[in-house]
């Protein structure tokens, strides 16, 4: 295995040491890393934790681990994101089971927090306010505009029984740091595109280094690219290389580009005022080519882009085109289609990270009685306010039942919305009926049908 490696993907393999591994694109990092994780396991009494940020990427480790190590290791080796990883910790016997809130369910309930706080504006848009507070472990100023916001989008999460996403990690976190929660007793742990770690991301693989795991980050701070997200780029390198006495070991060997490529990157790269110094090599050699141009305004810029790429795509050649924004691309796309040129643009989003689809998955799922939690969203789509869902969640508890009209009129419902209310309850009882009977088509048609009206 280690034949397969150039010099310094050697070294980083063969470290029983904290690693900092800085990878320029294109060094092999991936294959460095399995290649490490299967001569890691060739000891029979060790574990192995690889970490990544997506799961395509975790498989894609894992099979690449287990094809050069042998099936027989895979009971001592655990691939996985932070947040599958974070996920499994908390699922710990005797823990209550976890609903987590999906893109849907964020905004339905963002939506209703901003409504009773008498909050202006979009609710995407103070999504990335939530996130940052939960990525420094939800430590915020509950006085202030933002904290009032997070804790009482925190407070609805809890009383729909759900976490979002960001949860996971912060409650292992908390755990590990209170001692209820176990870190993995992972021998070694390697962490892939260590750039784009947050701070609460860092601090997992900071608690697993205390605990006695041996410790290889992967990543180029050159290639952070995700600030506005928190992540720590060159700041968490050094943090690591300083903290934990980890050897660093620059992978700067590019197998992927052209010299005049890299050259021009490289060029580019080096304003960078905070970088771990590295020197670039591409062993490809020379043969790409790089050109510049400047235009007055988008379209025109557009125009141009189009006029390059239609003899290209005449001849049969495949050609991308990238931008910082996915609006930048508007521009694009509209002279494409008035060029008559076909085109694949890698955007939207399912219709199911909107609230009206997480709304029709919650229907659906306490009709087949799969959760008894997430009547909020439906009661506030019904017209329900805040106040009063509290209202009705401190005489029921967090399981709604059918009243009478008169009884939910005394909680504070207008006698429309205690109407609706009782009327919705009704069909409920219907729908699990259905899917009792496992009629699940009329159940669907049903609960459609009712979100029309």
């Amino acid at each position: 295995m280690l034949d397969e490696l150039n010099p310094q993907q050697r070294e980083v393999a063969q470290l029983r040491q904290h690693c900092v591994a800085i990878a320029c694109p294109g060094a092999g990092k991936t294959k460095t890393i399995a290649t490490k994780a299967a001569l890691l396991l060739q000891d029979s009494a060790a574990t192995v934790g690889a970490v990544t940020f997506s799961k395509d990427a975790a498989l894609e480790l894992r099979e690449r681990i287990l094809a050069a190590a042998g099936e027989s290791v895979k009971k001592r080796l655990i691939a996985g994101t932070f947040h599958s990883l974070a996920f499994k910790q908390l699922k710990r016997p005797g823990a209550r089971a976890l609903d987590i809130a999906s893109d849907g369910d964020r905004l339905g309930l963002l939506i209703r927090v901003m409504q009773e706080l008498g909050r202006d504006g979009k609710a995407e848009d103070v999504i990335p306010t939530i996130e940052k507070i939960k990525t420094n472990f939800g430590r915020c100023d509950p006085n202030t505009t933002d904290g009032e916001l997070y804790h009482a989008y925190q407070d609805a999460l809890a009383r729909n029984g759900k976490i979002d996403f960001q949860d996971m990690l912060r409650l292992a976190v908390e755990g590990m740091e209170q001692g209820t929660i176990a870190p993995y007793a992972f021998t070694y742990l390697l962490v892939d595109e260590f750039q784009d770690t947050d701070p609460l991301q860092y601090r997992w693989i900071e608690l697993h280094a205390q605990a006695g795991s041996i410790v290889t980050v992967v990543g180029d701070d050159d290639q952070s690219i995700y600030a506005f997200r928190e992540a720590l780029g060159y700041r968490g390198m050094e943090s690591f290389i300083q903290s934990f006495a980890a050897k660093p070991v620059v992978l700067g060997s590019n197998y992927r580009c052209r010299a005049e490529i890299l050259g021009a990157a490289d060029r580019v790269i080096r304003n960078n005022a905070d970088r771990i110094a590295k020197v670039l090599r591409a062993e490809k050699g020379s043969g790409g080519n790089v050109q510049t141009s400047r235009h007055p305004d988008e379209y025109e810029e557009a125009t141009a882009a189009v006029e390059v790429l239609a003899p290209l795509l005449a001849k049969g050649q495949s050609c991308a085109i990238l931008a910082r924004t996915n609006r930048i691309l508007d521009p694009l796309e509209a002279v494409c289609r008035s060029h008559g040129i076909k085109y694949y643009r890698a955007s939207g989003a399912s219709v199911l990270s909107r609230p009206e689809g997480a709304l029709m998955c919650n229907l659906l799922e306490i009709a087949d009685r799969i959760k008894d939690t997430g009547l909020d969203a439906v009661l506030a789509h019904l017209g329900l306010t805040a106040q009063q869902l509290r209202a009705l969640h401190a005489d029921m508890g967090a399981e709604l039942t059918q009243k009478g009209r008169a009884e939910l009129v005394d909680l504070g419902l207008p006698e429309e919305v205690a109407t609706n209310y009782r009327e919705f309850m009704k069909r409920l009882a219907e729908w699990q009926s259905l899917c009792d009977r496992k009629f699940y088509s009329l159940t669907l048609s049903g609960v459609a049908e009712w979100m029309l009206k």
